[in-house]
Parts: structure tokens; sequence; C-alpha cells
């Protein structure tokens, strides 16, 4: 019998074992999406300014969440919440810079300091109901709205989620009518559409950054705010205010952007993975905040908030108050824009 060559035999065994180890790779590969095999490896930074069990940052998460998982790991994005990596104001403005901040949810109110038509949202009664808002946010108006923004400032819309309509909060008033508003000193977004919408209504308007004004509303710097339903309660304005009116006077309108420049560097298969998942949280951040907006003014209204619902006069009365911002900003906008919005179906 002829003994086996043993310098043979370990040579034979490396090459089974190298077969082996590549099977079990290539097999293991297979379970990876194909487009997830040609991911590049990325470390990304998404900031807001959100509490974190708002929908919004929720919202934020699940992006993240889908692109990690989508990519095969390769791809991580670290979202920041609370504006912890900047105010509003900061966000647009790192994203216009490029390289500081890859993602961020802004208020239209606040990107439009930066592109002055984005004022459209936030125009007083301008949408009807909430379909409304949709159908100009994700129809041609909004597109149209979003490539000239793009052109314009280097920042590239994703997304519209939102935080809903806004109501007003007071500490000492409640508020049924445009006189009830007459000298309370009314924390607004920092943009003068805001400041105007205020004024036009008797009030002391005082710009102030979102993660200011709890401290604001609690040292009495300011008498009340407006907000929707959901940022009340998920930044506590419910325990130092005693009154909501739900006026419905803005529609909030939150941009998902991001920075053009690190777009621009990644893959189609890489773009196409955070449009759609943008595009797929949108569906559900809105849900998810529709469904739990009712939920959070029962828990307030339980909590002692008294709640003021305007009847369809109360609202025309407001609606009449503040015709004057209309007046003021037809020229600034430009008829031709508001007519598209208030036509859109």
């Amino acid at each position: 019998m002829t003994t086996p060559n043993p310098l043979r035999l370990a040579r034979k065994f490396a090459r089974y074992s190298a077969a082996l180890v590549g099977a079990v790779g290539m097999a293991s590969m297979s379970f990876l999406p194909a487009s997830a095999q040609d991911m590049p490896e990325l470390s990304l930074k998404f900031g807001h300014p959100y509490n974190e069990a708002h929908p919004l940052s929720r919202g934020a998460q699940k992006f993240a969440d889908i692109v990690k998982e989508k990519s095969g790991g390769k791809i991580t994005v670290t979202v920041y919440p609370n504006s912890t990596i900047g105010s509003s104001r900061d966000l647009v403005e790192s994203l216009q810079i490029g390289g500081v901040v890859d993602f961020a949810l802004v208020p239209t109110t606040n990107v439009a300091s930066f592109y002055a038509p984005l004022d459209i949202f936030y125009l007083p009664f301008i949408f009807r109901d909430r379909e409304h808002a949709y159908a100009v946010a994700d129809g041609p108006v909004g597109k149209k709205l979003y490539e000239d923004m793009l052109k314009k400032t280097g920042i590239r819309t994703l997304a519209m989620y939102e935080s809903g309509f806004r109501t007003i909060t007071t500490r000492n008033t409640k508020v049924e009518k445009p006189d009830d508003m007459k000298g309370v000193k009314f924390r607004v977004v920092n943009n003068p559409l805001n400041v105007a919408t205020f004024k036009a209504l008797g009030a002391n308007p005082t710009p102030m950054a979102l993660s200011e004004v709890f401290t604001g509303l609690q040292q009495g710097t300011i008498d009340g705010q407006d907000n929707p339903v959901g940022n009340v309660k998920a930044f506590g304005f419910d325990k130092v205010q005693k009154f909501i009116t739900l006026s419905n006077h803005q529609w909030a309108g939150i941009m998902f952007l991001a920075d053009d420049k690190m777009w621009q560097k990644q893959p189609e298969a890489v773009q196409k993975l955070f449009q759609d998942a943008a595009l797929d949280t949108q569906a559900w951040e809105r849900e998810t905040l529709n469904e739990e907006e009712a939920k959070y003014l029962s828990e307030m209204e339980a909590g002692g908030m008294t709640v003021t619902r305007l009847t369809p006069e109360q609202t025309k009365a407001f609606q009449a108050a503040m015709k004057k911002v209309w007046d003021e900003y037809r020229g600034k906008l430009g008829s031709e824009l508001i007519s598209s919005v208030v036509e859109t179906k």
C-alpha cells in the first residue's frame, strides 16, 4: 500500500479550505440586497430641534434605521435631536456650507429666511385642511419651489414632514377673538412673516428659538406662543400654559433637507436609497402625528389646560384681522404663487 504524501495532503486540504471559505463568504453575501453589496462606507449626521418622543424625531430615527438596514450596515446616520448640533437656523446655514451636517429637519418658516418664496407655506389661513397642504407640498407647486431653492441655495429637499396646524397657547388669557391677543408678550419664529402675523392681532411678538421657549414661558419672559399640538405636548409647554386655542392659523411643514454637496458625491444607488427612505418615513410621520395629536390634546385637557375650539365665525374674525398680512406679502410672494396654492385641489 502506498503511503500518502503528507505535503500533497496538506496542499489538497488548503485548497479545499479556501474553496469552502469562499463559498461561505459568497453565501453570506447573497443574503444582502444586490445594491447593498455596492454601497460605500459612510458616516452621516442628521440634526433637528425636536424632542425624542415627537413623531418628527422618531421619523428621523426611522430614516436612519432604514438606511442602515438597506445598506447592509455600511451607511450609518447618527441622529442629533433637541438642537444638540444647532438651532433650525444653524442647521440651514450648515447645509449651505456643506460638510458639517448631512440631513436636517427644519420648518419651512426657518428655511424661508434663506429662500423667501417658502413664506407661502406660512401665509395665515392659506391652507383649507391637511389634504390641501399635502397637495401643495407634494405636488407641482412644491416641486417647483424645491428645485428653485436647490439652484439658489445648494440645499436639496427630500421630503416634507409636518408638525400639524399651529395653535395659540397663553398663560393667563383665554383667546377667542383677535382682541384677546392685544398686548400679549408672544413668542414667534424668527421670521418677518410670523412677526407680522401676530402684530396684526395686536400682540407683542418676540422672536425666539424653539429650544428656549419653555424657559421663556416658565420665567415669564413671554406669556404665550404658537405651535402645533404635538410640539406643545412634546416640549412640555402645557405645564407652563393654562390655555390653548385651536386656531389652525398656519400649517407647519417640516422640510427634510440634505446637503447637496454630499448628495452629488454619492452613487445613484445611494441617492435612491436616501430618497426612498425619506418618502417612506414622510408617510409614516404624517400618519403617526395625526393619530397621536388627538391623544396629546386629551392628555393636556385632562391635565388642566383649557381647550378653546373656534367656531367658523370666530375663525373668520381671525382671518379678517390677518388680511393685512396677505396684502403685505402679495407683493413679496407674487399673486401668481399665491393663486397657484389657493387653487390647488
